[in-house]
C-alpha cells in the first residue's frame, strides 16, 4: 500500500493556533513508538482494500449510488440576517468559537491577534493575545463557556519548526480576558481534531508531530522536481501534465494516538488510538455523546506535509467515551464520474492534487452532515459533495448532486465546464433550533465568463425530508471562516467576506421566534 502525502496550509480557516511564553522548551515531546495504554480498547479495523488511484478511486470501488435527479424542496424556516461587525484587517485567516452563551472569540491564523464579539453592541473588541506565534492549532468551546486552544506549531525559527504540546484556556470574565495554561499533552500535536465530551472533558485526536526544518530534505531517490511549459501547439509532454518547480516541504509524522483533557484538573490521559493516523481531520460530538472523526482534508498549498495512508480520505471513525475505543464506520462513497460527465464535466481518474474535508455538523438524530467536501485536481478539475452519516447503519450517503468543474486544454488554453448549481466548498453550516441545518455561502462561477464570486446564498437542509429551502440571502457573499451557534439559537458566521477597507466581516442569522 502506497503512502499518500497530504499538503496542509498554515493559517487554514478552522485550524488556527496560538503560542505561549516558555512553551517552546517543553513543546516537543516526541510521539511514542508504541500505542497509548488504552489503545487496545479500539475495535479491530475491518478489512479495507487500499486505493490505488487516490481518495476518489478505490482499487475495487462499489457501484456509487447516483445522486437524486431532483432536489426536494422543504418549507423555509423564517429568519433574517443582522450585521455582526468587522474584524481587524490582520485576521485574514481566523477561527471563531462561541464564548459564554452568546459571545464569540476570533483568533488570527498566527494567534497574534485575538478579538471578542459582544452581543450587546454587535461589535468586536480587542482581547488578550496569546504571547507568541502559533499556527495550525485546534480550538473548542468548553462546557463552562470558556475557549480552549490546543496544540499547533511554532514557526518562529525559520530553520526549525516544532509542534506544541501545550493547551491554553481563555476566560472572558474580564474586559480583555486572560489565557491560562492547562497542562501539557503527552505528545505534541499540530492540526489535531478536538471535540467536547458530554462530561466536559475534551478529546484531542491525531495531528502531526513536527520537529525540524520546514524545508528539510526528503527521500528523493528516483524523484525529479521538474517544470513543463506549454508549447504553442498546446502539448505538455509525454504524460500530459503541467508540472511546476516546487520546494519540497518538510515532513510531519502523522499521529493515530489520542488523549483526553480534564479542564477541571488540567490533567491529560491517553485513550484508545485511531485505526489510521490523521492530521487535519474534522471531529464533532454526536447526539449520543460519541465523537465522529472524518478525514483529513488538505489544501492546495502547504507549509508541511504529513505522510498518511490514502484510506484516511474516504474513511471515518467513531470514538466511544464509554469504552475509550475507536470504531471504523462506513466509507464515504466514491465520486460518480458518469453522473458528472452527463453535465459535461470530465473528472480525472487520477489521485486529486488536494482535498478539503468540509464542514461537519451533528444532527439531532445522532447522525451528522458533512458539507462541502472537495477534491481538487490542479489545472484540471474540482468536485464538491456533501454527505449524511446515518447512525443506525454507520453509512454515508450523498446529499444532493455533486458540483464539478473541469478544464479542456485541447486548444492550448483552458476552457472550463461547470455543472449546474453552486459550489459548497467553504460554506458555513450550523444547526437551527428546529433541527434543520443552515448552509450559507460557498462560491459560484459564471459558465460563460469563468468569473468567480463568493456566494451570498443561504439555504436550510431538513434532515427529516432531505429537502432544501432557500433562506434570505446574506448581505455579502462569503467563503471560508468559522461558524458559532450561540445560546439564543442564532448562528454567527465569522470571516470569509472581506470589505474594501481590508477588514473581514461577521454576520448573524436570527431565526424567527
Amino acid at each position: 500500500m502506497s503512502a499518500h502525502v497530504t499538503l496542509r496550509s498554515l493559517g487554514a480557516a478552522g485550524l488556527v493556533a496560538a503560542l505561549v511564553a516558555g512553551c517552546a522548551a517543553s513543546a516537543t515531546p516526541a510521539p511514542s513508538a508504541t500505542a497509548s495504554p488504552a489503545a487496545s480498547a479500539a475495535t479491530p479495523a475491518p478489512s479495507i482494500a487500499p486505493e490505488t488511484a487516490g481518495p476518489a478511486t478505490p482499487s475495487a470501488p462499489p457501484t456509487p449510488e447516483p445522486p437524486p435527479t431532483a432536489v426536494p424542496v422543504t418549507p423555509a424556516p423564517g429568519g433574517s440576517w443582522a450585521a455582526a461587525g468587522t474584524l481587524p484587517d490582520s485576521m485574514f485567516s481566523l477561527v471563531g468559537v462561541r464564548l459564554g452563551e452568546d459571545g464569540a472569540l476570533a483568533i488570527s491564523g498566527d494567534a497574534l491577534t485575538v478579538t471578542r464579539w459582544d452581543p450587546a453592541t454587535g461589535a468586536w473588541r480587542a482581547a488578550a493575545p496569546l504571547n507568541a506565534e502559533r499556527r495550525e492549532f485546534a480550538a473548542v468551546t468548553l462546557a463552562d463557556g470558556r475557549a480552549l486552544v490546543v496544540g499547533g506549531v511554532d514557526t518562529r525559527e525559520p530553520e526549525r519548526w516544532r509542534s506544541y504540546s501545550s493547551a491554553y484556556v481563555f476566560d472572558g470574565s474580564t474586559e480583555r480576558g486572560t489565557w491560562t495554561k492547562v497542562g501539557l499533552m503527552g505528545t505534541a500535536r499540530t492540526a489535531p481534531a478536538t471535540a467536547l465530551l458530554p462530561d466536559g472533558r475534551v478529546l484531542v485526536a491525531g495531528g502531526a508531530f513536527i520537529d525540524g526544518s520546514p524545508w528539510g530534505a526528503i527521500d528523493t531517490d528516483g524523484v525529479t522536481l521538474a517544470s513543463v511549459r506549454r508549447t504553442p501547439d498546446g502539448t505538455t509532454g509525454t504524460d500530459g501534465r503541467i508540472l511546476e518547480d516546487v520546494a519540497a516541504p518538510g515532513i510531519g509524522r502523522a499521529l493515530a494516538t489520542a488523549e483526553i483533557l480534564d479542564p477541571a484538573t488540567g490533567s491529560w490521559t491517553p485513550t484508545g488510538s485511531m485505526h489510521f493516523a490523521r492530521a487535519g481531520a474534522a471531529a464533532v460530538t454526536l447526539a449520543d455523546g460519541r465523537v465522529l472523526v472524518v478525514g483529513p482534508g488538505s489544501l492546495e498549498t502547504g507549509s508541511f506535509r504529513a505522510v498518511m495512508d490514502p484510506r484516511v480520505f474516504w474513511t471515518a471513525e467513531v470514538y466511544d467515551p464509554a469504552t475509550g475505543g475507536f470504531t471504523l464506520v462506513g466509507r464515504i462513497p466514491p465520486i460518480d464520474r458518469e453522473a458528472i460527465a452527463a453535465d459535461g464535466v470530465a473528472v480525472p481518474a487520477t489521485e486529486p492534487y488536494s482535498t478539503s474535508v468540509g464542514t461537519l455538523v451533528a444532527l439531532g438524530d445522532g447522525g451528522a452532515l458533512l458539507v462541502g467536501a472537495n477534491d481538487f485536481w490542479k489545472y484540471e478539475a474540482s468536485v464538491t459533495r456533501s454527505f449524511r452519516f446515518d447512525p443506525a447503519t454507520a453509512e454515508w450517503t450523498q446529499v444532493g448532486p455533486a458540483y464539478g468543474s473541469s478544464a479542456d486544454w485541447s486548444a492550448g488554453e483552458a476552457t472550463w465546464a461547470y455543472t449546474p448549481g453552486e459550489d459548497l466548498a467553504g460554506a458555513h453550516a450550523g444547526i437551527l433550533p428546529g433541527g434543520q441545518v443552515l448552509v450559507a455561502g460557498g462560491s459560484t462561477t459564471d459558465p460563460k465568463t469563468g468569473d468567480w464570486t463568493a456566494s451570498a446564498t443561504a439555504r436550510a437542509w431538513d434532515p427529516a425530508t432531505g429537502g432544501w429551502a432557500l433562506l434570505p440571502s446574506m448581505p455579502q457573499g462569503r467563503q471560508g471562516g468559522s461558524t458559532a451557534v450561540l445560546g439564543d439559537g442564532s448562528i454567527l458566521l465569522v470571516g470569509g467576506a472581506w470589505t474594501e477597507d481590508g477588514g473581514d466581516t461577521a454576520v448573524r442569522f436570527v431565526p424567527a421566534s
